[in-house]
């Protein structure tokens, strides 16, 4: 059974000349266990989508549900307990410290008094280790980065202890080394037993950790496959607009114009790939028949010109040492 099923949804919002629509005749479910990505431009309906889904903008038709059960048919407690979202919205008192905004996840729980259990005090505790944010947990929310609001957002709706959770964007106010932790969470809480809706632009992360990709187009219907399927058959460079900009869905990197001299490579490794890349950037080709030989050894570049031979002790020191070389031969 499908944790959430999409049917022939139009999202959008009333205008006056009537309904704009965003998105329409959109076909998705998510099954427990699943990590899945929603990517595409900005302004193609992510959000729109997220808010929609959750409750909180009007479908303009179709239908959604959650363990087949129609979203209208959910109280709000009933779908606190069956959902979790994490919006980019900050919460709207920031005087809360970040142990009552995390407990606010424990409401559809909770007496009308809103007193906590001992197993909810339990599970926040969990949600704060888990997040690894225990050091902020008297802080109050106006003290906190945009990134460490994120991570208690996160936390908040871990707390909540959902089948499903929503997060639009929840790796954007976070540093390389957060987004992985955080990614890697949600992967390992997908795992668990979770299903994991994110919007979100990080090609590069949710290709490497989403079971699925959910592709929003202009005008065009919605795509959806295994992240590796979508980049062989080109759908993802074509959903992401990145035809024609040099971009290398295999490895991450653009290939930037080169109008300098031919350069023939060699070696093995990470320090032959980070060679080529500086050699590129700086506006070098590669070529297998070039003038120019640079060799990339264990400890050192030896680069031969002609007759001359010269040894660089890192990669800055071999561009500095190429252009001396064209300068002389310039003269």
């Amino acid at each position: 059974m499908n944790a959430l099923e999409v049917n022939k949804l139009s999202i959008g919002y009333p205008d006056k000349k009537g309904d704009k629509v965003i998105q329409s005749d959109i076909n998705l479910s998510l099954k427990a266990g699943q990590i899945i990505s929603l990517m595409g431009q900005n302004g193609v309906g992510k959000t729109t989508f997220i808010k929609t889904i959750s409750g909180l903008l009007e479908k303009l038709s179709g239908e959604v549900l959650y363990n087949n059960i129609p979203l209208a048919q959910l109280s709000p407690q009933q779908l606190a307990r069956e959902l979790s979202v994490v919006l980019t919205e900050k919460p709207y008192s920031q005087n809360l410290s970040v142990l009552e905004l995390i407990a606010i996840g424990r409401h559809p729980y909770s007496s009308w008094m809103g007193t906590l259990t001992d197993h909810d005090k339990e599970v926040i505790d969990w949600a704060i280790t888990e997040t690894h944010i225990n050091y902020l947990a008297n802080k109050k929310l106006y003290e906190l980065s945009d990134g460490q609001l994120q991570k208690v957002m996160i936390a908040r709706a871990l707390a909540q202890e959902t089948n499903i959770i929503l997060l639009d964007e929840p790796a954007a106010h976070l540093d390389l080394y957060n987004k992985i932790e955080v990614m890697v969470l949600l992967r390992q809480i997908a795992q668990s037993g979770k299903a994991i809706l994110i919007s979100t632009h990080d090609m590069q992360v949710s290709t490497q950790l989403s079971d699925r990709l959910w592709l929003f187009n202009f005008n065009k219907p919605v795509k959806q496959g295994t992240p590796e399927d979508l980049i062989m058959n080109g759908t993802l460079e074509k959903t992401l607009f990145l035809e024609g900009y040099g971009y290398d869905m295999v490895h991450g990197t653009v290939d930037i114009t080169r109008t300098g001299k031919e350069i023939q490579l060699s070696g093995t490794g990470d320090r032959l790939f980070w060679t080529k890349q500086a050699l590129k950037r700086s506006g070098y080709s590669i070529s297998d028949a070039a003038p120019i030989t640079i060799e990339v050894m264990e400890n050192n570049w030896q680069t031969s010109v002609g007759t001359k031979t010269f040894e660089s002790e890192s990669i800055e020191e071999l561009l500095i040492d190429l252009r001396k070389t064209e300068i002389k031969e310039g003269n």
